[in-house]
């Protein structure tokens, strides 16, 4: 006699606990703690404004500084609270947004430092991308500010001040006019040749109307130069008997050139 084969055999049933959990990502995960079933907190996307609010502080020296490497900090709080152990980032301006230019670790006390190259005025910001425990931040920004060169220039010439003029000379006790402007220039990293003449050749004519402070100043058919100070003035190292000093440009007739 055939064996018979019941009909609840051939049905499959899938309980419903058996399918997929609709429950928050949050919650989908759980642990076993004492016969308990308890949630254990996600790291979802869904739930990443659930993170601490975190914030950024930027700064810079608090002060003009020569073009080169300058000093960057960056602060990052969590709750009002350091957030130590964290990658943050300076960016600059690049078109209409941001690049990254340096990264730094937070320390103990939330602070980061970098550096960053400078040669003009700069301005920065920091930014945090955030992390599995913070929330990302931007800081508001800040400028580096950096010194101008033809300031620098004057500043320098201003230094030497009394020294006396001697032909053929180049400092730094004594100066003829051209040994003046060359040795000024190089202690800012410029190269000049010792020749009023060959100075003007190598410099980038401007019009009077654009001179600016630092700018060189050739008179008497470039047989002398002085170092533009602004409002009609130069410094020089004039001619025997006299030293170096500030004084009026001493003729209509001149021109004007720029080191780059």
């Amino acid at each position: 006699m055939p064996r018979s084969t019941a009909r609840h055999a051939k049905t499959r049933y899938q309980p419903r606990h058996a399918r997929p959990s609709q429950a928050p990502a949050r919650l989908a995960a759980a642990t076993a703690v004492g016969g308990l079933l308890l949630p254990v907190a996600s790291t979802s996307a869904a739930y990443a404004d659930e993170r601490p609010a975190s914030t950024v502080r930027v700064s810079g020296p608090g002060h003009a500084v020569k073009p080169g490497s300058a000093s960057v900090g960056i602060r990052l709080l969590s709750d009002g609270h350091y957030a130590s152990g964290q990658v943050v980032e300076v960016q600059i301006p690049e078109g209409s947004g941001w690049r990254t230019v340096a990264k730094a670790r937070t320390g103990t006390d939330g602070l980061a430092h970098s550096s960053l190259s400078v040669r003009r005025d700069t301005r920065i910001r920091g930014f945090f991308r955030g992390s599995v425990t913070e929330a990302p931040a931007t800081s508001g920004s800040t400028v580096i500010d950096v010194e101008d060169f033809g300031q620098r220039v004057v500043e320098e010439a201003s230094r030497h001040r009394g020294a006396p003029y001697r032909y053929g000379a180049t400092g730094p006790n004594a100066f003829d006019c051209s040994g003046f402007t060359r040795y000024v220039f190089s202690k800012l990293g410029k190269s000049l040749p010792h020749n009023a003449d060959a100075q003007r050749s190598m410099a980038r004519r401007v019009s009077k109307g654009e001179a600016r402070v630092g700018d060189l100043v050739f008179l008497d058919n470039a047989g002398h130069v002085g170092i533009y100070a602004g409002n009609g003035m130069m410094w020089d190292s004039p001619r025997s008997g006299k030293t170096v000093s500030l004084r009026r440009i001493y003729s209509s007739n001149y021109s004007v050139g720029r080191i780059a």
